[in-house]
């Protein structure tokens, strides 16, 4: 097949009242079979194009993942008008930025708040439904609409917009072949797409991963479970029991510091047991990564540590799940391995917006902790001479929407120049080794790789986010933020620096680590435009806001070599 809506109508004639689409509905979960899906998309296809949505418009959507927002996306495509996906979370400078620069001619949003802050649309707009509307508009239908012709392959899906880390946000178009080879090349490496098995969205619909996920829910003939607010993702998936789940390092981050500090907290013998079950499911896992048959004490032994606590940890997430994916940045290892020390597997992916199919993905049966695994089929990964990685393949983009010097990182013979360094090891393995816009040079020549650095410090349980800059200075210095059970009022100022002295001085070589630290009272945010929806930082925006209070330290360290008494490490609180 060459279109997701094939895939779509395929399962509405071989499997009509399968569920296909859970959303909650106050306290209980509530379907919508496959043909129920492909008759109501139908009806909602004949709604836009009786408004005038027209082959080859922009229909943006801003709202919380829903059902509503599933069948806006395909009935957009059924009338071969392109999809955008937007986080209503953004900041509304972004979200008109974007509205204006894709030159959009149809909008949905969640509510009336989002209307309120967009502000002005574009002049390109032809129409505006608000979610609620939109429901009323279909009448959730149950009767067949009439069908129209199918788009063709070849014809624009989607427009893309990057996270904007380290600039503005640039759209990639996709066509509807290309979402097809991402969504068979993911369900190639991933056995449990399958029938009957559950994904759950909760990631925002701009997330590209996301959305290929749910494709190949459909491809696949899984069900998809929506969750509107992210926030609330454990507590509904427990119920929900995932076969597979996806997320990001700082999901995964915050869930085992959550785990780690309540098993901490425990006291007498449950907590003993409780720390003795892990000891041996580190050795255990160890042992099985390394290819090792564990001996028969250590496999009796956590059959036991099993049955008395792992078991329990991992019904976190539901007791149906195979494994779990992280993207988006590089996880942290020893979050991998405590994870596998209970039983979960989390395999690393690497991908690009300006390449939808994934770039490389670890698999169930072949992973290496550390790597982003192998190169996904057809994708072709080249390493350049300085290191940095090259790719080509189908699911390359033709070129950022609007900018005539998109294809400056091409090269002659087709190569993307990904911005990212890496190396594979014998057996084919990638590991990325850093990012051009992450690698510095100080003053004194050092190349330092600055997420490394954060990772360390974010090992302290009272810090939230950790922001490193340092180019072309003498010295490095760090943006903290507190963790949420903190307070700027209630902390302990000395107790903390010193804290963060001595865990950098033992995880870090000398020149990697910060002279002093800048605590923030704020913290990051989507919102704020420090985050992206994915929670990656932005970092120019980060040094924009911050940028006078930073250049006002660097001042101020560099006059310590001129002896003029300051303290040698500083942690200050900043409004």
């Amino acid at each position: 097949m060459e279109t997701i809506l094939e895939y779509l109508r395929d399962q509405a004639q071989r499997a009509p009242s399968t569920p296909a689409i859970f959303s909650r509905v106050a306290d209980r979960w509530e379907s919508v079979s496959w043909l129920q899906v492909w008759n109501r998309l139908n009806a909602l296809s004949q709604e836009f194009v009786a408004k005038g949505l027209a082959p080859g418009d922009r229909l943006a959507i801003i709202a919380p993942n829903s059902l509503e927002w599933e069948l806006t996306h395909y009935a957009t495509l059924t009338a071969r008008a392109i999809v955008i996906g937007l986080d209503a979370h953004d900041t509304s400078e972004r979200l008109q930025k974007v509205l204006h620069h894709a030159a959009v001619n149809a909008l949905v949003v969640a509510d009336e708040a989002v209307l309120a802050k967009l502000g002005a649309f574009p002049e390109s707009a032809k129409f505006v439904v608000v979610l609620s509307q939109l429901t009323e508009s279909i009448g959730y239908t149950n009767t067949p609409a009439p069908q129209r012709a199918l788009p063709r392959p070849d014809d624009p899906a989607t427009l893309i917009y990057t996270s904007g880390t380290t600039g503005e946000p640039k759209g990639i178009l996709y066509n509807h072949r290309q979402l097809v080879l991402a969504c068979e090349s993911v369900m190639e490496a991933l056995p449990n797409a399958r029938p009957r098995a559950r994904f759950v969205c909760w990631l925002p619909m701009s997330n590209l991963f996301q959305r290929i996920m749910n494709l190949c829910a459909i491809a696949s003939g899984a069900s998809l479970y929506m969750i509107a607010d992210p926030l609330k993702v454990l507590d509904f998936v427990r119920e929900i029991k995932p076969d597979v789940f996806i997320g990001v390092p700082r999901f995964y981050e915050k869930l085992a510091m959550g785990i780690k500090a309540k098993l901490a907290a425990g006291h007498g013998v449950k907590a003993w047991i409780a720390r003795q079950a892990l000891a041996v499911g580190e050795r255990y896992a160890t042992a099985t990564r390394n290819g090792a048959r564990p001996g028969a004490l250590l496999a009796l032994r956590y059959r036991l540590a099993d049955k008395l606590v792992l078991r329990q940890l991992r019904g976190l997430l539901g007791d149906r799940l195979q494994y779990l994916i992280s993207g988006s940045a590089p996880t942290p290892r020893w979050i991998l391995e405590y994870f596998h020390s209970f039983g979960w597997q989390v395999l690393e992916a690497y991908g690009l917006s300006e390449n939808i199919i994934p770039v490389a993905m670890n698999t169930p049966d072949a992973y290496r902790f550390g790597s982003v695994g192998k190169v996904m089929c057809l994708n072709e990964v080249r390493v350049a001479e300085d290191g940095e990685l090259m790719v080509k393949g189908p699911g390359l983009f033709d070129g950022y929407h609007r900018d005539s010097g998109s294809f400056e990182r091409v090269s002659d013979n087709g190569f993307y120049r990904t911005g990212d360094f890496g190396q594979f090891d014998s057996d084919g393995f990638l590991t990325l080794t850093g990012r051009k816009s992450e690698i510095i040079k100080t003053s004194a020549g050092r190349r330092i790789a600055l997420p490394r650095i954060e990772s360390v410090i974010r090992e302290l349980s009272w810090v939230d986010h950790a922001v490193v800059f340092g180019s072309g200075r003498k010295c490095l210095i760090a943006l903290l933020t507190l963790g949420s059970c903190d307070t700027p009022n209630s902390i302990d100022e000395p107790r903390l620096r010193n804290e963060l002295i001595e865990h950098i001085h033992r995880k870090l070589a000398r020149h990697e680590q910060p002279a002093a630290a800048l605590l923030l009272q704020n913290p990051f945010s989507v919102e704020g435009g420090e985050l992206t929806p994915n929670l990656k930082l932005r970092r120019a925006e980060i040094e924009r806001k911050h940028g006078a209070v930073i250049d006002n330290l660097f001042q101020r360290l560099e006059a310590v070599a001129e002896g003029d008494g300051l303290d040698p490490f500083v942690l200050e609180i900043h409004g």
